[in-house]
């Protein structure tokens, strides 16, 4: 995969910033154990490589918790061996059968019909156990959304988006991706590699890719948000499309997503407290 000159960075850095955030925050919540959804994805590989190395890979539990419909067993047999490679305890639940209770009576949600509910309800009945075994070990939930989802608002709002902290979200996905391929030839151990080389995806329904969904390549997103985000100068649409050679349709579709997700990055808003007396 290609990493955009203006992004690429210091792998080592990067890693070792990782882990000591982990450590830090754990240390300053009086935590000492982590629960992680491992999907076999970029970017829980990605967290449970900080988490373990941070925390030991003894106090990392990790639910892999596939559906009959949308989960790859390529996915499900990389999650189990990156848990073994990093001694990670691991749970795994087939999903299906929750789904298909919740969803008893309810024609209008399956797969094919409002996909989009369907889908989300997947990443929330995820959310609910991960927290169901947080609770009794008294961890916390780590999650595993970028900061290129983050931005866009691309996951699902009290699902993936559910967690206590976000461990890679300091990293665009393209830097996460070539972060792994890096762990990989630190370690000699193939899964980091085979895992970053994997269209990314969600694997909420089958087939699916997030960069098929979005009509967009990772590489032109992160370019995008570093110039809304990172660049250090105020920049037009037009000024993008001067220093990317991108569309400016593609810039508005990125701003879009943004401004139209913003709703998931902030806490539920309230009238505010006021003297009624």
């Amino acid at each position: 995969m290609n990493v955009p000159d203006e992004i690429k960075i210091d792998y080592n850095r990067a890693v070792e910033y990782g882990i000591g955030w982990v450590k830090e925050y754990f240390a300053k919540a009086g935590k000492t154990r982590a629960v992680i959804g491992l999907s076999g994805g970029s970017d829980s590989t990605l967290t449970a490589y900080i988490c373990a190395m941070a925390l030991g890979g003894q106090n990392v539990l990790g639910l892999i918790m596939p559906t009959k419909d949308s989960s790859p067993a390529d996915d499900v047999s990389d999650a189990e061996g990156l848990a073994g490679i990093l001694g990670i305890k691991t749970i795994r639940t087939d999903i299906t059968a929750m789904l298909d209770a919740v969803c008893s009576g309810d024609k209008e949600i399956t797969e094919k019909e409002n996909r989009v509910a369907y889908a989300n309800l997947k990443a929330r009945l995820r959310m609910v156990l991960l927290y169901k075994e947080a609770n009794k070990i008294s961890g916390l939930v780590a999650g595993t959304d970028d900061r290129s989802e983050h931005e866009l608002g691309y996951f699902t709002k009290y699902g993936d988006g559910g967690v206590d902290i976000n461990v890679p979200e300091y990293l665009y996905k393209t830097q996460v991706r070539a972060l792994l391929m890096h762990i990989a030839d630190k370690t000699g151990e193939d899964v980091y590699r085979r895992v970053a080389e994997k269209l990314p995806s969600p694997q909420l329904w089958k087939g699916q890719t997030a960069e098929d969904e979005m009509s967009m390549k990772y590489e032109d997103i992160d370019r995008i948000l570093y110039y809304m985000n990172d660049y250090g100068k105020k920049t037009t649409r037009e000024d993008i499309a001067a220093a990317t050679g991108l569309g400016t349709d593609t810039i508005d579709r990125v701003l879009g997503m943004k401004n139209g997700n913003m709703h998931k990055n902030i806490l539920p808003p309230s009238p505010g407290v006021i003297d009624l007396k």
